[in-house]
């Protein structure tokens, strides 16, 4: 598309969005699910138990995230109920493994409502803000660099599939291995690569660059639209939206904009206050950033905004 006007580029990502319709975001709450992944082996295992779900149940997946206590995944499946399907493979799959190795999860809060997206604009915020999850939560990565999820797919290189190890090279007790069970079930053009099956063989990528108009545009997305952002964590019940210095910036530019204050070391405490409203209620940030962009005492965030301890 790199010749095309601008209208003409969108054309096509309409028609895109349009022929692999319906779409949904499928997530799990995190706050109210215990650790789930705690070790590499943990996470190696998750991605092959993610394209293992996603083949069975009939969902052809996008974007995706591995958090240490959630996930989150932009597909598209023919029904809702797909989705469902989904997630409970995933969700007893867990369990099971994790019984053999020890571990009694309790995976009750491990449920979710899949979210049917119904434009091309919402679509694209969706799988933005998939990407940016684990970016936005662990400072020591960016969206292109977190090994646990689909990021890297888009925009930030282009994918090769010849360095990895087809699935029907592996034993069968490699196979085994790799998906916890006896009796493994996948596609041929699964392949494997560090002990797991890689994202580039089971994310549709390739369509799913397609609803973007180019590079620039989903550069542009990740690094902006806070507000869309903010009211997809609201609806999915995520906690933080934004790093510490994407905050900083949004707060110190309702400073200037509202108090006419270049710094926000200039506040006073009323000042202070009200836009330690604005980070909780309107970009979900929990008392723990609002302190360190703020200055604020940890026992005056404690009244504003209780948290049990």
């Amino acid at each position: 598309m790199k010749n095309l006007s601008f209208l003409e580029k969108e054309r096509l990502c309409e028609l895109a969005f349009e022929e692999n319709a319906p779409y949904w975001h499928i997530a799990t709450p995190g706050q109210s699910t215990e650790i789930l992944f705690t070790n590499e082996a943990d996470y190696r295992f998750g991605m092959s138990l993610m394209a293992e779900s996603a083949y069975l149940c009939n969902i052809r997946i996008f974007s995706f995230e591995l958090m240490s206590n959630h996930l989150h995944n932009v597909a598209t499946a023919r029904c809702k109920q797909n989705c469902i399907d989904f997630l409970d493979h995933f969700q007893r799959r867990l369990k099971r493994v994790a019984k053999l190795a020890g571990r009694d999860l309790d995976l009750s809060g491990f449920v979710c409502e899949p979210i049917l997206i119904d434009s091309l604009p919402s679509l694209r915020n969706n799988m933005v803000y998939v990407d940016r999850n684990a970016y936005v939560v662990n400072a020591d990565h960016t969206p292109y660099s977190y090994p646990w999820g689909s990021g890297h797919l888009y925009f930030g290189s282009n994918p090769t599939l010849l360095s990895l190890r087809p699935i029907n090279e592996l034993t069968i007790r490699e196979k085994r291995e790799l998906f916890k069970t006896r009796d493994p079930q996948y596609p041929d053009y699964f392949k494997v690569k560090d002990g797991y099956i890689a994202p580039e063989s089971f994310v549709d990528w390739r369509t799913g660059r397609t609803f973007f108009r180019d590079a620039h545009q989903y550069f542009n997305m990740l690094t902006k639209n806070y507000e869309a952002y903010a009211e997809f964590a609201k609806i999915l019940g995520d906690k933080t939206i934004l790093t510490d210095e994407e905050m900083y910036s949004t707060i110190s530019s309702l400073a200037y904009k509202n108090y006419h204050l270049s710094r926000l070391g200039d506040l006073n405490d009323r000042q202070r206050i009200e836009l330690a409203k604005r980070m909780h209620f309107d970009f979900c940030a929990n008392n723990s950033q609002i302190r360190r962009v703020l200055k604020l005492d940890p026992g005056l965030l404690q009244e504003l905004f209780p948290v049990a301890k």
